[in-house]
This record gives C-alpha cells, sequence and structure tokens, in this order.
C-alpha cells in the first residue's frame, strides 16, 4: 500500500443520533450480495476494464456506460444553470486568495520527471479548457482510458500522484479523499472484486504544463470520488466535486472507524428538525425518497436523486425548496457548517475566499429536501444559490442492496418504497 494512505480519515462517528433499526438502517454486512448475485458475478476474475465489458452484455449498466462515453460529450459546453442562462458577474477572485501553486507545482513537476515519455505524453494534456477536463466518472466502470490509471502504476508514482492532490488540497480535505479511496478498497474487499475495487482504482490527468502564473490543474476520478482542480497563480478552483462511500463506514482492518459524511449528515438532519412546520412544508420537495414520488426525469436508477454528477455540465436545475433568507441567525449559521463540510478540501485562503463568495449569495440560497427527517429515515437535499450547489443523498446502493432476495437482472430492480436511499448503503455528496 502507498506508504501517503492514513490509518485513518479523522471522519469517526462521534455524534450520531441514536436510532432505532428500521428497513433504512439494516447494517450493511447483512446486505453483503452472495458471491452468485447477479450484482457481482464473477468479479473476482476480473479486472476494472474487463468487468466494464461484462457490463455492456447487460442493458441497464449499458445505458449508463454508454452515457458516460467520451462520444457523447455534450457539446458546446455552457454551463449548469437554474434557468438555462449563464449569468455574469459573480465571480470576482482576489489576485491573491493563498492557493498553495508553489508546493503545486513542484509536486507536479516532480510527478513529470519520474515519468517515462510514454507515460508522460499519456498524462500530460494540453489546456485545461480541453473537452476532456470534463471525462470524469464515479462508477466503477473503467471507460475511457487515459491519463494515469493508478492501480496500473509503481507504488512511487502512486505517491507522488498523491503528492500532488496533498499539495493542492487541507490537511482534512486530503484525509477526506483519500478516506473515499481507502472505503472503495474496502467494498473490493467485502465482494471478493479487489481487482476492480480498490484504493487505487483511480485515474490522473493533468491539463497545461505546471506553472506558477499560467492556467492549469487536473482530474483525479473514480468509483465514487471526482475531484476537478484548476489553479491560475494563487487563486483555484475545486469543482466539481463528487465524494461517496459504499458501505457508509469501515468497521474492520486497519482503516477501522472511518466514516466520511457525518458533519453534513448531522447537521442537516437537526437543521431540518429544527425548522418551522411551514418551512418544512417548503423545503420538503417529496415525502418519500424513492421515484414513485418524484417527476420521471428526476430520477434514474443509477444516480437515484442527485441532479449534479457525471455528464450534467449543461443541465438545467430550477431553484426549489425554500429561501434560506427565511431562516433564523442559527439556522443560516448551520446552513454555512454544510456549505463548509462541502467545501473543506480547499486550502485555508481558497476556503476562506469560498465562503465569504457564498456567505453573501446566502439570502439567494434554498435549502431543498427529499423523504422523511426522522432519526432513522434516509433522504436527500440540496443547498443551491447563483455561486453554489451541493447535493447529499442516501442511495440504496449499487453492490449493497436491501432487497437482495430479488433475481431479478442487476440494476436496478423495484424494491418496495421503504427500501430505497439505505442509510447504511451508499452515501453520496455532490459540490458544483
Amino acid at each position: 500500500m502507498s506508504s501517503s494512505l492514513p490509518k485513518n480519515s479523522g471522519y469517526t462517528l462521534a455524534d450520531d443520533p441514536s436510532t432505532p433499526r428500521s428497513y433504512a438502517t439494516v447494517p450493511f454486512r447483512e446486505i453483503i450480495p452472495k458471491e452468485d448475485h447477479p450484482k457481482i458475478a464473477g468479479i473476482s476474475g476480473h479486472n476494472a476494464l474487463s468487468w466494464c465489458q461484462s457490463r455492456r452484455e447487460i442493458p441497464a449498466p449499458a445505458w449508463l456506460i454508454d452515457r458516460l462515453e467520451a462520444k457523447n460529450l455534450e457539446r458546446p459546453y455552457k454551463g449548469f444553470t437554474a434557468d438555462g442562462e449563464v449569468q455574469e458577474g459573480f465571480y470576482n477572485y482576489a489576485e491573491d486568495e493563498g492557493a498553495p501553486v508553489e508546493a503545486m507545482v513542484s509536486t507536479a513537476n516532480a510527478l513529470l520527471e519520474m515519468l517515462s515519455p510514454e507515460l508522460r505524453k499519456e498524462v500530460l494534456k494540453e489546456s485545461v479548457d480541453e473537452d476532456e477536463f470534463r471525462l470524469w466518472s464515479n462508477p466503477e466502470l473503467y471507460m475511457n482510458p487515459g491519463g494515469l490509471r493508478m492501480d496500473e502504476c509503481t507504488p512511487t508514482i502512486q505517491d507522488a500522484v498523491h503528492a500532488v492532490i496533498r499539495a493542492s488540497t487541507s490537511p482534512e480535505g486530503f484525509n477526506k479523499i483519500i478516506g473515499c479511496t481507502l472505503t472503495n478498497g474496502f467494498l473490493g474487499q467485502l465482494v471478493n472484486g479487489r481487482a476492480v475495487l480498490n484504493e487505487h482504482s483511480y485515474n490522473f490527468r493533468l491539463f497545461g504544463n505546471p506553472h506558477l502564473t499560467e492556467p492549469w490543474g487536473y482530474t483525479f476520478f473514480g468509483h465514487h470520488l471526482a475531484l476537478s482542480v484548476v489553479v491560475q497563480g494563487c487563486r483555484m478552483v475545486i469543482g466539481p466535486t463528487f465524494m461517496g462511500a459504499e458501505p457508509d463506514r469501515i468497521d474492520d482492518g486497519p482503516h477501522a472507524g472511518i466514516r466520511l459524511f457525518t458533519t453534513e449528515e448531522i447537521e442537516a438532519l437537526n437543521l431540518m428538525r429544527g425548522l418551522a412546520p411551514e418551512l418544512q412544508e417548503k423545503v420538503q420537495l417529496s415525502k418519500t425518497i424513492g421515484p414513485e414520488g418524484l417527476p420521471e426525469d428526476r430520477w434514474n436508477p443509477f444516480d437515484e436523486r442527485h441532479l449534479g454528477g457525471a455528464r450534467q455540465d449543461n443541465r438545467v436545475v430550477p431553484y426549489e425548496g425554500c429561501r434560506v433568507s427565511l431562516f433564523t441567525p442559527e439556522q443560516k449559521a448551520a446552513i454555512m457548517r454544510i456549505f463548509t463540510a462541502f467545501n473543506m478540501y480547499l486550502p485555508a485562503g481558497p476556503l476562506a475566499a469560498r465562503l465569504e463568495l457564498i456567505k453573501a449569495h446566502l439570502d439567494e440560497t434554498y435549502f431543498a429536501w427529499i423523504g422523511g427527517f426522522e432519526l432513522s429515515d434516509p433522504y436527500y437535499f440540496r443547498l443551491h444559490s447563483p455561486v453554489t450547489f451541493c447535493e447529499f443523498d442516501f442511495h440504496c446502493g449499487i453492490f449493497f442492496d436491501e432487497y437482495l432476495s430479488s433475481q431479478m437482472p442487476y440494476p436496478h430492480y423495484q424494491p418496495p418504497a421503504e427500501y430505497w436511499g439505505l442509510r447504511e448503503g451508499a452515501v453520496e455528496a455532490i459540490s458544483i
């Protein structure tokens, strides 16, 4: 294992409400599929590429693979909007926001220097303006090969890539990112598919030559994790990001105790439960979390409720829910804590600048909720403003699922409504 991997992420569950067992809180070890289950049958004999090829033979994952392939990247790029119109003038970056550009350039150049000419040509793209920068995805399905595939690299190169990520993120953010990769490796162990699901099942690509003043960046992405990083001088953007975990925690081995999204989970649940009933009614888009409570175009078997994932670059998502301007000062403070959790991978200077921008538009922010808000309920929530879009979703899981007695084709069968959104299945968080 790479020496840069921490023993734990620092995100242990210390303040989780004590909740009664329900369909949504079945311990994940009770829902690990048997080795002959259609979800994972044969995975032990596959690597990432062959597993993806095998999924092309099954209609549902074949649909997803087709959607994510480079040939179907939507062009031209317009951007993620609330009404189809791009609004100008919101982003005014200071000349120096404290981005760690020197450390980023140093570590990126160190990586390039250790690569063979063939690998260097493979990983280094011309510019952050290339369409390939948008070619990230978050399933375990390995399509669109390119750049460095981490589990095909030596430990020295793996460490060098981690050094680039460490240099461009906060210490807490780096640990959370690595926590996602460790959880993915734990999933591979649980389903006996380590060649498909491991802590290095990720792709890394550099865009533009590392430079102290000119724009450049990188993408790092794979199962339940995607980072898109651009830096120009002492200013930087990390986004979109996608972070997730399946299962929701590691309970065994050297990384036991890792649980990554407790701040987002508990702060939002406490906020929702503390709102006045008339505000709860405004916030709650649907009382049920399954597809039966949502418009047809607002749910699909892979994204489930989230709207800002891969290949949604030009999506139009109207503001929904309740404006935060109606909240009390204490509730607004809770909103800012949630925003901080979603952006905590940023280094201190860029994080402060980001939060100031979000705070400046706080009264234009909307809080939306899908599902219940009892202590044992699974749920989805969204924070959406002119300058940010954050989603948190409890998924029923791709590899784990409560309703394992079904032998219908993988995935996604239609279990009863109460099974949707397992809290111990998968957790996903997206920030744009």
